[in-house]
């Protein structure tokens, strides 16, 4: 096959009314069957924030959340610190907002941060079960609290223009007594602290990942289950008039929710016709390998951790009320993890899409997913289901964070650990 042609994202992204020439000089329509054609934008640097050691703002305990309003100014939500820092378009330090406590307005145990339309702040704080609302100069506003029986939203949660949230990190305490323990809800939670079923995700092809299995080492016991290769995805995107994108198929079918249309009319589907992966002793046998060099790295994360473990018990050893050594549940962790990666449960197939996003201009973002331990390339395509190219794995990623004219934050951490913001920007000329 002849290479991809490359196409510069200025023609691409300025023609986006028009579609793709044609070749012969007039305008034509790049539908979602067309082969992949190169896109390649440029960026430039904008600003990058955090430290080793600085001023208590910008040494990061752990940063997990990014948004920007649409002045193009960044709220970066530090759990480890309990509080959001707030910085300009050139990164200067404007604010800090709240702060870690259990007192009205504090943080407790704060996951998921999002700008409303209004300029609101939003972010979920578990251990309030609420989600606190802030003024866009810091002021404390309200905590919507939510009923454990209907539903708390988990983070990642997107903000819709009527103010309520939507997400598809859903905890409940039974799924199944609404009858929806044969799907994977997506619930929208409105400002009354209500939530709705908006909508029923396919829970993926049937696995048989019910086995649980009893491991007791030391003081500490543990209930697990497989861990799940290649799980489906459950993606959500949040257009700016309230619509809702969604993947939760095995193929390339991205779906466009409108909440407020009518019944049968609410879902609109795009494909491309790209294959699944067959997962194939080869792919086992990489993903495998992916696990534990992460593990071997000491990069892995508690979360990972954590997977496939349904219950932890923790015994305090004889004669002491205080909790295991820490390096001790780690070490324990550890073991269990690497005898989970042996026992991992696979799929046939490896899902197309890894990863999708919104930005502000309303394109969709889709990351295609790569063999084990690579990146994939990144689609981008309009909210109207027209291709306008291909950006290769090495170009720019989804960001954590998406703002106004062109804007892209991630959140990068060095080889020592150390997490810093950096914020760049879509070249001018390629917007």
């Amino acid at each position: 096959m002849d290479p991809a042609p490359r196409v510069g994202l200025a023609a691409i992204l300025l023609c986006a009314g028009c579609g793709v020439d044609s070749g012969d000089g007039s305008p034509g329509s790049a539908g979602l069957d067309s082969p992949d054609f190169s896109i390649e934008p440029a960026v430039e640097a904008v600003y990058t924030v955090g430290a080793v050691v600085g001023e208590p703002w910008e040494t990061f305990g752990s940063v997990s959340s990014l948004a920007f309003d649409a002045d193009g100014t960044l709220f970066i939500l530090d759990e480890g610190a309990g509080h959001i820092v707030v910085v300009d378009t050139a990164g200067r330090y404007v604010r800090t907002v709240s702060n870690e406590g259990e007192g009205p307005g504090e943080l407790g145990l704060p996951e998921g941060l999002a700008v409303f339309s209004d300029g609101r702040i939003g972010v979920m704080d578990y251990a309030k079960v609420r989600l606190q609302l802030f003024s866009r100069d810091g002021a404390f506003l309200e905590g919507i609290r939510f009923a454990t029986e209907e539903g708390i939203p988990g983070a990642p949660f997107h903000a819709l223009p009527d103010h309520s949230v939507v997400t598809a990190e859903v905890f409940r305490r039974s799924v199944e007594e609404d009858g929806s323990g044969e799907i994977r809800p997506i619930m929208r939670f409105r400002p009354d602290g209500s939530g709705e079923l908006l909508y029923g995700a396919w829970p993926g092809p049937p696995i048989d990942d019910t086995r649980l299995e009893d491991l007791e080492s030391g003081a500490i016991f543990l209930q697990m289950r497989p861990i799940q290769a290649f799980p489906p995805p459950l993606e959500l995107g949040a257009l700016r008039d309230g619509r809702v994108v969604i993947v939760d198929s095995v193929g390339y079918r991205i779906k466009i929710l409108a909440p407020a249309g009518p019944a049968g009319e609410s879902v609109t589907t795009f494909e491309r016709p790209l294959v699944p992966a067959e997962v194939t002793p080869r792919v086992r046998d990489a993903e495998r390998e992916r696990r534990l060099a992460l593990l071997d790295s000491e990069e892995v994360s508690q979360d990972v951790l954590m997977e496939g473990i349904s219950t932890v018990f923790i015994r305090p050893p004889s004669g002491s009320s205080g909790p295991p050594d820490p390096a001790a549940l780690e070490a324990s962790l550890r073991d269990t993890y690497r005898r989970q990666v042996g026992n991992m449960v696979f799929p046939e197939e490896v899902p197309v899409i890894a990863r999708i996003a919104v930005d502000w201009s309303d394109r969709i973002w889709v990351q295609r997913t790569a063999l084990p331990g690579e990146s994939g390339p990144t689609d981008i395509l309009t909210a109207d289901g027209r291709y306008l190219g291909t950006i290769a794995p090495e170009g720019p990623r989804i960001p954590a964070a998406f703002g106004p004219g062109g804007l892209l934050a991630y959140i990068e951490t060095d080889e020592l650990g150390v997490q810093r913001v950096r914020v760049v920007r879509l070249a001018a000329g390629e917007l």
